[in-house]
């Protein structure tokens, strides 16, 4: 492959959260800062248009609300799992005639780490929201005491007519998550992957009203992030896992004949410091996953399947990613975002084979 690199941002300290956004006036996607810092809107060329907010920052997520072209739902104010993220919450940003935008808080949730809309198979939209951890004892680093969480809620079709005083009320599904920090959301919203220190979990949403939640433990490993993916392509999906929490090790579980049971098909043999950014799909004709780890060689990587080996290929170097995203452009010419939060550098990657 061959990467063409365009530096879009270098004024976002620790920039961090990414979500494409085809919005009402031109298709494009946003990046956040993790510590003080704005949303700001990007075209798919990379040109820079407008702030949706100037802060307070501490986005760990952003995303289009769906059906919406004029709505982001973003975390607020998760600054730190170290005692840094007490008066977390989802909120929404809606533009308005004059074309400013207005927040709105959706729900407080403490330490709110990652989300996602998921869709039931009745259609019945869902907001599917995970806490890292559910408190934090102040001064006590790595404090894992008091485990995270899952919640849901129904979601409603204006979240603008929510606000702290009236606020979206959320179920909690399941309340014993330690370390629960990977997330990844079905293109479809059909599912989603939790990473847990217990491992990685599926979660389907109820076919129809009054039904349950269907989970299911998938891979058995301390899992930080992972992405689903047919690597090698034999009809059956490979989990890539990054492992333990904010770990240094790359590994593939292999589907198996056995429903919902996952086999380890590889590991990387080399080492690399808090492995973090995550991303699969197609990326020029290839199936691959994208990585980025922040400590050590601080890479932004692409991981593939060729001649029969898993095959780990270096994009970039030495910048630290903590999120990354592909996307393709009206002339069929992929890209890949990249919030290199060690550097606080955010950019484009044009991609060609």
């Amino acid at each position: 492959m061959n990467y063409e690199k365009k530096i879009l941002a270098t004024d976002m300290p620790k920039c961090y959260a990414i979500g494409m956004f085809d919005a009402d006036d031109f298709e494009g996607f946003v990046v956040a800062t993790e510590k003080d810092g704005p949303i700001r809107r990007f075209d798919l060329d990379g040109n820079a248009h407008e702030n949706v907010c100037d802060g307070p920052g501490g986005v760990m997520t952003v995303m289009q609300t769906p059906g919406r072209g004029d709505q982001l739902m973003a975390t607020y104010q998760f600054f730190s799992p170290n005692f840094g993220a007490d008066d977390a919450k989802i909120v929404s940003y809606t533009k308005q005639v004059d074309g400013s935008w207005k927040r709105s808080v959706i729900c407080d949730l403490p330490y709110v780490h990652r989300f996602g809309v998921l869709t039931g198979a009745d259609g019945q939209k869902w907001l599917f929201a995970c806490t890292i951890k559910s408190a934090c004892r102040n001064g006590v680093k790595d404090d894992w005491l008091v485990p995270g969480a899952v919640y849901v809620a129904k979601l409603p079709e204006r979240l603008e007519d929510y606000d702290e005083e009236h606020q979206l009320e959320l179920t909690c599904l399941a309340d014993y998550q330690l370390q629960n920090h990977g997330f990844y959301s079905a293109p479809d919203g059909s599912f989603a992957l939790v990473g847990t220190a217990a491992g990685v979990f599926r979660y389907v949403p109820p076919a129809s009203d009054g039904e349950d939640w269907t989970v299911r433990c998938l891979v058995v490993q301390p899992t930080s992030d992972m992405t689903p993916i047919d690597l090698d392509g034999d009809g059956k999906d490979e989990i890539v896992t990054i492992s333990k929490f904010h770990g240094d090790t790359l590994s593939v579980w292999h589907e198996t004949d056995v429903e919902d049971k996952y086999e380890l098909v590889w590991t990387d043999p080399q080492k690399r410091g808090f492995l973090h950014a995550i991303w699969s799909g197609d990326l020029c004709g290839s199936k691959c996953a994208v990585i980025g780890n922040r400590k050590d060689e601080r890479d932004l990587l692409r991981l593939h399947f060729e001649d029969g080996e898993y095959e780990v290929e270096v994009i970039d170097h030495d910048r630290g990613p903590a999120n990354c995203w592909v996307f393709r452009d009206s002339e069929g010419v992929d890209h890949i975002i990249s919030t290199n939060r060690e550097t606080d550098e955010a950019a484009l990657y044009t991609v060609r084979a």
